[in-house]
């Protein structure tokens, strides 16, 4: 009888035990979700404008104006590894009354990296194809790269920053060189995350 007496006040301890690590707040930090984890998908994408002015030899050139729309959707297959698409992105560009769209898709991947705080540094890659429609359809190859940060700055949702290169190739039919443009941008996003 004594043993059966011991045995319970084992199992009663083990219940207590196993029930304040189950509430304590470290227990629960450890198991919290955070934006870099494995199975994060993100939602966003970003919207810029430009206005261009040349200059040559003093004299100033027709503004051209860029309006670009890009979304975004990735998906985190490891850890701060995330695998990103830029399904459609828009540009529309006018000049001295002549205008042209730009329809651009990417795959990005990048690489976000873990902090203690609420902001996450990340590099991300991009390649992928686009077509301009001007009067002719031209299209190519292009691709580049970005760098940044991305801000929580409300539960779940991030506000994004970071310079971005891309080597734009548009292509007329049957051309033995290069058509299109390289592009430097200061590029802001918002995205939310699950």
């Amino acid at each position: 009888m004594k043993s059966r007496s011991v045995f319970d006040g084992i199992i009663f301890v083990a219940l207590c035990a196993a029930l304040l690590y189950t509430v304590s707040p470290d227990a629960t930090a450890q198991t919290e979700k955070r934006f870099t984890m494995r199975g994060t998908t993100e939602l966003g994408g970003s919207i810029s404008f430009q206005s261009i002015s040349t200059v040559t030899n003093g004299n100033t050139g027709d503004a051209v104006n860029y309006l670009t729309v890009a979304p975004f959707v990735g998906f985190f297959l490891a850890d701060g590894f995330e695998l990103g698409f830029n399904p459609f992105g828009i540009s529309y560009a006018s000049s001295g009354g002549s205008s042209a769209m730009q329809l651009s898709i990417f795959i990005a991947p990048a690489y976000n990296f873990t902090t203690q705080g609420s902001t996450y540094p990340f590099i991300e890659g991009l390649i992928g194809y686009t077509s301009t429609a001007n009067g002719s359809t031209r299209s190519g190859l292009s691709f580049g790269g970005r760098a940044g940060m991305k801000q929580e700055v409300a539960e779940h949702a991030l506000l994004n920053i970071a310079i971005q290169y891309l080597q734009i190739t548009t292509n007329p039919a049957g051309a033995s060189n290069r058509y299109g443009s390289n592009q430097l941008a200061l590029v802001l996003g918002f995205s939310i995350w699950v």
